[in-house]
């Protein structure tokens, strides 16, 4: 049977010099592995301040390329946000220099150009929605109202607040409208006209009351 036989000072003595002899004979194992971690960490911690740098950088020259555009020098505003995007991919103000960049080319007619610095925009988190709607308004400029009612009711869906989903909502049905689809516009105001919440159910009632007027 088991005992509980306290340890004696000579089993003691034995375990901790048994310790000590094994640490000095892996003291290298020991040493290595502390450098290790402390490099790991090390590294961690620079890469997440360069990663702040980055961003606060990033977010600084974007204020500064919108205040050009502001001011109405596209040319200049382009040149800043292309350095800007090449200077600081991966970051949310190069997210958000694309947008203001396909702004700038959907005011200068070039539609397409504006289409594809959208669509180089392959993880828009937060800015989903925002993305979703500017790239509607250019299928609109080319002419593809169904591709940007398809993109408004996909902005309506990644919306953050419920003024922004009605609006983009509406957007869809009147796109839809323009595209000669009557029924995808009938099913979105029929679902605004019956949120009684919704400040655009006026609207939408009257535009249900327009489309049964019109001879079938």
């Amino acid at each position: 049977m088991a005992t509980n036989d306290p340890v004696t000072p000579a089993l003691a003595e034995s375990a901790t010099e048994t310790a000590v002899e094994w640490a000095r004979a892996n003291s290298n194992k020991l040493a290595v592995a502390g450098i290790a971690l402390v490099a790991v960490t090390a590294v961690w911690f620079f890469m997440r301040e360069a990663s702040d740098r980055k961003e606060v950088n990033a977010s600084r020259d974007l204020a500064s390329a919108q205040m050009v555009f502001q001011s109405g020098n596209a040319a200049l505003a382009q040149s800043d946000l292309q350095a800007l995007i090449r200077r600081y991919g991966g970051t949310a103000a190069a997210t958000q220099a694309r947008m203001l960049l396909a702004q700038v080319h959907f005011g200068q007619g070039k539609v397409d150009e504006g289409l594809r610095e959208l669509d180089a925009i392959t993880r828009p988190g937060a800015f989903e929605a925002a993305v979703q709607a500017l790239r509607a308004g250019g299928l609109e400029m080319a002419g593809k109202p169904a591709e940007a009612a398809a993109a408004y009711e996909r902005a309506a869906a990644a919306a953050d607040t419920k003024s922004a989903r009605y609006a983009y909502q509406s957007d869809a049905a009147r796109a839809y409208m323009a595209a000669g689809n009557a029924d995808a516009a009938r099913r979105i105001w029929e679902a605004m006209a019956a949120d009684d919440s919704n400040p655009l159910a006026g609207e939408a009632r009257v535009r249900l009351g327009e489309l049964k007027a019109k001879p079938a």
